[in-house]
């Protein structure tokens, strides 16, 4: 039926011949007309361009692209239905990927911005950059002449990375909505720096120029946020080693209280020591005491070692990572280094344990020998 719609000096007719005129209605109707029947009905023509007919006084039905752009160029989102008389496929679908692309980068605009002006800064939005202790203001007008929309060249790409920014812009339900609407007001202001005008036809003509400054600085951001979380984990684990080196000596230190402990009863043993077998006893018990002491010290020396070895082998996951790197090396290493020193000393205090054990069971044995031989 858009076919009947014509343009008949400055009114568009709705050509009703050979139409039931309830189905002309209904038609109408689907195009956002709230009350067809109040439309001038002479003869067979319907006339279209009673506002108070339509929804919000909007009629989508237009005599030219002109017409149609000073219509809708002002309304915060593009309406359902726009139809223009006279254009064909091509141009249509050209004008609409236009109007789809000013629409997407307005609400992107819009969402980002600090205040929309006001009476005197109409049709813009205001942003506002602050670097160095330095506050600027950037205003970007969103009023344009159709000629300027027509001339602007865009293809099926540039539609998909606004598409993309579009969506990411308006998602608001992660933890990272805040941040990523940073960087791209970031991207923004970087990008329309340099420009003599500032105005959304600019941004509708780099849209993919815009896109790659915006995915460029978000890949950072993450990068950044990626290289924090690595640090946490960096320090956490070095933590944790160093927590199980020290559990290591602490319960070493505690088994090293059988040495004094051994001494004492050696020295009550002695007392009623009279054979080669009561030494005997003793000697043996001496023996496999310090032999127990010796190999757990071993083990636990191995078991340090095999820490330091594993905090190496969890640091090489990051070896990958570009944005950060140095940052992270030097983490890496200063933990490393704090690993080390902490497994030197204990493995060091461990040997000086496992020595004074050798020491007490040759002294004792000494002592035994003297009294078997006094005997």
């Amino acid at each position: 039926m858009l076919d009947r719609i014509s343009l008949d000096g400055d009114q568009l007719i709705f050509d009703t011949r050979s139409l039931d005129i309830e189905s002309v209605y209904e038609f109408l109707k689907t195009y956002g007309c709230q009350s067809p029947e109040s439309l001038d009905l002479i003869g067979r023509d319907l006339f279209l361009l009673d506002s108070s007919a339509w929804n919000e006084g909007y009629v989508p039905f237009f005599a030219n692209a002109e017409a149609m752009w000073h219509t809708i160029r002002t309304r915060s989102k593009k309406p359902e239905y726009i139809h223009i008389i006279g254009v064909d496929e091509n141009q249509y679908v050209s004008i609409s990927r236009l109007i789809d692309l000013y629409f997407l980068i307005r609400e992107i605009l819009a969402t980002l911005c600090h205040n929309n002006g006001d009476e005197s800064q109409i049709l813009k939005y205001i942003f506002y950059s602050s670097k160095e202790s330095f506050l600027t203001k950037l205003e970007v007008s969103y009023l344009m002449e159709c000629d300027e929309l027509i001339a602007i060249e865009v293809d099926a790409e540039g539609i998909k990375h606004a598409q993309k920014m579009h969506a990411a812009v308006m998602a608001d339900e992660d933890v990272h909505c805040e941040e990523r609407r940073h960087v791209m007001r970031e991207a923004l202001t970087d990008f329309l720096k340099d420009k003599k005008d500032c105005n959304v036809a600019v941004v509708m003509a780099s849209i993919s120029i815009f896109y790659k400054k915006y995915n460029e600085r978000y890949k950072v951001y993450v990068s950044k946020f990626s290289v924090n979380k690595i640090l946490t984990e960096i320090e956490n684990d070095c933590v944790n080693f160093l927590g199980k080196v020290q559990d290591a000596i602490m319960s070493q230190q505690t088994k090293a209280f059988a040495i004094p402990g051994s001494i004492v009863a050696a020295g009550a043993i002695l007392k009623p020591a009279t054979t080669a077998w009561d030494y005997l006893v003793i000697v043996v018990g001496l023996v496999i005491s310090t032999w127990m002491i010796t190999s757990l010290n071993n083990n636990v020396i191995a078991h340090i070692k095999l820490l330091a070895e594993e905090f190496q082998r969890s640091t090489k996951k990051y070896d990958d990572i570009v944005v950060g790197v140095e940052e992270i090396q030097l983490k890496i290493e200063g933990s490393r280094q704090k690993l080390s020193t902490s497994s030197s000393s204990a493995e060091t205090k461990l040997k000086v344990l496992t020595r004074v054990c050798w020491l007490i069971l040759v002294l004792v044995n000494l002592i035994l020998l003297k009294r078997f031989l006094d005997n």
